[in-house]
């Protein structure tokens, strides 16, 4: 199965209208490129506003994608909390996230896509994550990694944590015999990265002492451990805007956050996976926003063996 990693649309019709444009642009090179299935995991929309799940719905719809054979998501933390968009909203942010009801949000993420639901298998019938999907040699396993807002552990409601019970509820269903040989993908927002590695980035080094506050995953060891035990081979995520590729405990990891709000004016990226029995690849192809400034710049091809 061919596969395009997309992450962090941020999709906003007041404030980010360029972001609409480039999501199609994407999903059109995807297609030329022949995938068969998008995952996009989280922040779909900028502020939480059920209007930009709409127009990415319709965005689906007109590329004939509103199917769960041809779509995943995952949900992303400004999917429930939203983002600050002013100067003024920054300092209103933290008291407009104590009034969010977390569940609610939830709720009208997954209801607004539930045709991307229809053949999920979810472990725990009481709740919406974690789910699987089944393709013939592929195991797709989403999860919520989005903590709920707290004034001190969570002040900017960007922080993330996959809560035992979701692990709990996958423990005995991820081990049975019809999905042990399968290629096992999990999905996830948030990033798993080490300091070192979020120290080696392009970004400044007071910007990466603010994102290791306010943008990590806790609980990230169980979860490794997790993947480790039930031979999950990849685990596609964003929330950091950045296009890496690394791995953890010999799990490859890899980083869609920049695919459309990255730090470039005329480029933007896409990972391609190719998922087959045994084996997985992964390509990342550029996109130029106005070609004719760059029409030779290579895509860069790495496979791994499992």
């Amino acid at each position: 199965m061919r596969i395009a990693h997309i992450s962090d649309l941020h999709l906003c019709g007041k404030y980010k209208k360029n972001n609409i444009e480039r999501t199609e642009l994407l999903i059109r090179h995807a297609l030329d490129n022949g995938v068969q299935h998008f995952v996009i995991t989280g922040d779909i929309s900028d502020n939480a506003d059920e209007n930009d799940f709409l127009v990415f719905k319709e965005i689906l719809r007109k590329y004939d994608l509103l199917s769960s054979e041809k779509t995943t998501i995952v949900i992303g933390n400004h999917d429930i909390f939203g983002g600050p968009q002013t100067a003024q909203d920054v300092y209103n942010f933290p008291s407009k996230c104590m009034l969010v009801n977390y569940n609610d949000k939830v709720s009208i993420f997954i209801n607004c896509f539930k045709e991307l639901f229809v053949n999920a298998i979810f472990p725990n019938e009481e709740m919406y994550f974690p789910f699987l999907k089944v393709f013939k040699d592929t195991l797709l396993i989403g999860f919520n990694s989005i903590d709920h807002y707290s004034r001190f552990k969570n002040p900017f409601a960007s922080n993330g944590k996959v809560s035992k019970l979701q692990i709990k509820a996958l423990k005995h269903l991820i081990s049975a015999q019809e999905f042990k040989e399968k290629i096992k993908i999990a999905l996830v927002h948030h990033h798993f990265y080490k300091k070192d590695m979020v120290a080696k980035s392009s970004k400044s080094t007071l910007w990466n002492k603010i994102e290791n506050f306010t943008m990590k995953l806790r609980g990230k060891k169980n979860l490794i451990n997790f993947f480790e035990d039930n031979n999950v081979k990849l685990v596609l995520h964003g929330h950091s805007h950045e296009m890496i590729d690394y791995f953890r405990k010999g799990i490859r990891c890899i980083n869609a956050g920049g695919s459309i709000e990255n730090e470039s004016s005329n480029e933007i990226g896409l990972y391609i996976i190719d998922a087959f029995p045994f084996d997985l690849s992964v390509t990342l192809s550029p996109v130029l926003l106005n070609p004719n400034e760059d029409v030779n710049k290579p895509d860069i091809v790495n496979s791994v063996a499992i």
